[in-house]
């Protein structure tokens, strides 16, 4: 089967994973006394899980294409530079807009001694995370931890991979590091001050990844594919139905509780995985996934994940000034649509005009042939 060919399906799920971010971030009604409303507003605690979906895709996508060019001279060269011209160009530019707000606020040395963190990819240490939360802008980079659990995976994994002689022993390896994953959050649990605080860190997240990469070692064989096609309606409704459960038990969707944080997350982490399994099948699944509009959305997905919540704080003063005297309910459902509109819009001038002059220079580094 060959995995290194696009996979349209793939950007549509991708925009179903920024979207249940954003509607995270914006939707609300969790406090509505209306019923239907307060019943939606729970479902929407669960968003969070849509960088979950993000990771999976990720693990699947990029441990793929390490996989299939595993022989090919140069490959780390090439791989980092490709990853390096994706996520860098608004990574880095995104930094350099906070600084220089930064320092119009006469805070530009504050901000040094904090946004280092964030260049060298460490706001998601737990001894830096707190020290991070402030930079001395009024622009957020609170999201940016999962873009840091990113980095320091890949900056290992492919070493790990390669060293896998087999799909059979690259599976056994991503399916240890899921494990792994799921253990260290037990013991985070238990033993650990404040384990929230590791929400964000590399072995609480990496179970994540690892199941998508272990679906790209599927994706590879046929006979473990074909099984996997049989076997995912079940799972998808089974995590599902196990997720529920345990934010009933723990009287919330949002990853807080223990029965989230031990159990909620594999169960969900699951699900998606078997969602992604659907999505490149035939059926329902594929086909909405396939939908233009949300694939679209996809293909644009990491500046609308940037923005959304770099620019919280403008959006809060354009409603304000929009609406000053607007009830509670108005003004999120006016920052719902504020958010959506200027965050998709900027998203999409970033990728046409910023991004694409850098994703372009991608193809002197092939990291597969006839790719």
């Amino acid at each position: 089967m060959a995995g290194h060919k696009h996979l349209p399906a793939l950007d549509g799920i991708r925009g179903l994973a920024v979207l249940l971010v954003f509607i995270y971030h914006f939707g609300g009604g969790a406090q509505s006394s209306n019923p239907l409303m307060h019943g939606i507003g729970l479902s929407i605690q669960a968003g969070w899980s849509g960088v979950t979906l993000f990771f999976i895709l990720s693990g699947f996508l990029i441990s793929g294409i390490l996989w299939d060019s595993r022989a090919t001279p140069g490959w780390w060269h090439n791989f980092y530079m490709r990853r390096t011209l994706r996520i860098f160009p608004l990574y880095y530019g995104t930094l350099v807009v906070v600084f220089i707000t930064a320092v119009i606020a006469g805070k530009g040395l504050f901000s040094l001694s904090r946004i280092w963190i964030y260049g060298l990819y460490l706001q998601n240490i737990p001894p830096l995370t707190l020290k991070a939360e402030n930079v001395g802008s009024t622009l957020w980079l609170s999201h940016f931890w999962s873009l840091a659990v990113e980095e320091q995976f890949y900056l290992l994994w492919p070493f790990l991979l390669f060293r896998m002689k087999n799909l059979a022993q690259a599976r056994k390896l991503c399916l240890g590091i899921f494990v792994f994953s799921a253990l260290f959050r037990v013991v985070l649990w238990y033993v650990a001050p404040d384990p929230l605080l590791f929400l964000g860190f590399l072995f609480t997240r990496a179970g994540e990844l690892a199941i998508g990469a272990w679906l790209a070692m599927c994706f590879r064989e046929p006979v473990s594919w074909s099984r996997l096609q049989r076997f995912a309606p079940v799972a998808l409704i089974v995590s599902l139905a196990g997720f529920l459960a345990s934010g009933v038990a723990g009287h919330t969707l949002l990853l807080k509780t223990s029965f989230i944080f031990l159990l909620g997350l594999p169960l969900i982490t699951i699900f998606f995985a078997a969602l992604v399994v659907l999505a490149l099948s035939d059926g329902v699944v594929n086909r909405a996934a396939r939908v233009a509009w949300l694939r679209w959305l996809g293909g644009i997905s990491y500046g609308v994940y940037v923005f959304h919540v770099l620019l919280v704080p403008v959006f809060g003063r354009i409603v304000a000034a929009l609406a000053p005297h607007a009830s509670r309910n108005t003004a999120l459902g006016l920052e719902f649509i504020v958010a959506g509109v200027l965050s998709v819009s900027l998203a999409w001038l970033s990728f046409r005009y910023f991004e694409s002059p850098f994703l372009r220079r991608r193809s002197r580094y092939q990291v597969l042939q006839n790719t």
